[in-house]
């Protein structure tokens, strides 16, 4: 049987979102936008999600845009963006290149993976269009300081873009102008997503083509994904705290082994470790052939030989592996894991000698 340790990439489709996306094929024979019997029906499916969404994200329905994904979130929050914008030097790739033909002034973050909030305040000058945090970082969880970002952002104006799709059901989700979410990173289908759009802000659509999604994403609802999206995002309520069986994890490495972000607040459920003398990219190989599912990082960066970006901002020289907990893990994972691991370690650094 397989150990599957990489919800930060993909979490398993829960069973709820599964009932969910059944009963809406079954039922949803219309499109939501049509005035019918059967568009309604679709309609109904669509708003419900929409309510559920809200509720994980503490938004209001009106300020829940769908998209296909945390991507396409990003990619509509950035179109239209002139002049200069703040980033930090550990967002996302979706941000990093959403980014990269505009006037950027670039945050490093210190060695803990944590972006020093004076040093993003300090960039908020004048001429500022946007700024863009990660509520936390998808490579080592740790968390970043959104609020107080956040605080000075409103007070200056400048509008500012959460990447929460690591946070979502792990933690409450910050309020902010503009929140990224991923529904695959919850339980939900992959393509499927919401952009949190706060009430007032003008939104240019990525996407044009048509009235839905109050005129801010064209295109005609995929229905069935949403219903299933809303469904995983309801389900997190009932979810058990991970902190536990991340720190059982921790606790059972090996001798030698470096947790990335220890010493700061991180979602309850990542850990980005590095082993000396055994490059991620081995051991990752190594342990799917020994049935455990992991990854060096971000699944957006999956092949690369060198330390992710985020590694090198954290002056880190070498690849980590990082093991992410979701709603299915249990307590066997993490032992089977800790079981194989010193063995699949001790034949890696045989064969790099």
């Amino acid at each position: 049987m397989r150990t599957y340790l990489d919800h930060n990439a993909t979490s398993p489709l829960r069973p709820e979102a599964r009932r969910a996306l059944d009963a809406a094929l079954d039922a949803a024979a219309g499109n939501p936008s049509s005035l019918h019997q059967e568009g309604r029906a679709a309609r109904a499916l669509v708003e419900k999600a929409r309510a559920e969404v809200a509720a994980l994200s503490g938004a209001s329905p009106g300020e829940v845009v769908f998209t296909s994904g945390g991507s396409e979130g990003i990619a509509a929050a950035l179109h239209g963006a002139a002049g200069t914008v703040v980033v930090s030097a550990i967002e996302h790739s979706a941000v990093l290149e959403g980014v990269r033909n505009l006037d950027v002034i670039l945050v490093p973050c210190e060695r803990s993976g944590r972006v020093d909030a004076g040093r993003f305040i300090e960039a908020l000058r004048p001429g500022v269009s946007l700024a863009a945090i990660q509520a936390a970082n998808n490579e080592t969880g740790v968390l970043q300081p959104v609020e107080e970002i956040a605080t000075v952002c409103r007070d200056l104006g400048i509008p500012l873009l959460v990447d929460a799709v690591q946070a979502a059901g792990k933690i409450p989700i910050p309020r902010a102008d503009l929140v990224a979410l991923s529904g695959h990173k919850l339980g939900a289908p992959q393509g499927t997503g919401a952009l949190i759009v706060r009430d007032g802000l003008a939104l240019t659509p990525l996407i044009a083509g048509g009235a839905q999604e109050r005129r801010r994403r064209g295109g005609t609802e995929a229905v069935a994904l949403i219903a299933a999206f809303g469904a995983a995002c309801a389900a997190t309520k009932h979810d058990r705290d991970l902190a536990p069986l991340r720190d059982r994890l921790e606790a059972g490495l090996p001798h030698g082994a470096r947790v990335h972000g220890a010493s700061v607040p991180r979602v309850p459920n990542t850990t980005s470790v590095t082993f000396p003398d055994v490059p991620g990219e081995t051991l990752v190989i190594a342990l799917d052939l020994a049935g455990v599912a992991a990854s060096t990082g971000s699944a957006c960066a999956s092949g690369a030989a060198r330390p992710s970006h985020v590694l090198r901002a954290m002056g880190e020289g070498s690849q980590a592996v990082r093991f992410s907990l979701g709603w299915s893990s249990t307590e066997r994972d993490v032992d089977t894991l800790l079981g194989i691991l010193p063995g699949l370690l001790a034949r890696a650094t045989m064969a790099g000698r």
